[in-house]
This record gives structure tokens, sequence and C-alpha cells, in this order.
């Protein structure tokens, strides 16, 4: 969950505000004259953003996407993660929670 703060004490607190934002989730709002101006995020967290923007702002990978889903809507079955890879899924690393 978000904490919005003030500009004047993002000023006052940048570095122990960074320093969360960098170890772990946390993201900060930044209000200027009581409106929110700026947020503060993780650098993975801007990086995943940015992906996830990129895809879904792309027509033709949004369409194979569809047609995805499509497929497997339709009780089809397709290629293991194996299959096509050669290797079992390993599970990603959980994320840490504030």
């Amino acid at each position: 969950m978000a904490r919005t703060l003030s500009l004047t004490e993002v000023k006052t607190r940048l570095p122990e505000l960074i320093a969360g934002v960098q170890d772990c989730e946390e993201e900060v709002v930044v209000t200027k004259n009581g409106r929110p101006a700026a947020i503060l995020i993780n650098v993975q967290e801007y990086a995943r953003l940015k992906e996830t923007l990129d895809v879904l702002s792309d027509p033709a990978l949004m369409k194979q996407i569809s047609g995805s889903r499509a497929f497997y809507r339709s009780g089809k079955k397709g290629f293991t993660f194996e299959d096509v890879f050669g290797e079992p899924v390993t599970p990603a690393k959980k994320r840490r929670s504030a």
C-alpha cells in the first residue's frame, strides 16, 4: 500500500524514503499543494510496469495473447514449458511483503 507524503516531508526524508522503497515494495505518493504529483517506487517494480505497458501497447502481441486464451478456453491442450524449453519450470522467488 502506498504512503502519501507532502513534497516538503519528502525533501527532508528523501534518503530514508529511498531506502524504504529500495528495500521493499513500498510506494510513496508525493503531493504538491495537496495533490498527487509523483510516485517513488522500487526500480525493479518500475521495470516490471514498463514491460507490462510494452506488452499491452503491442497490438500483435495482444492479438497472440487473445488467441492463446481462446485456444485454452476451448479445452485444447498446448505444449508444456518443459516440452518447449527442455527443462522443468522453476518457481519464481516470492516477493517480500512489507
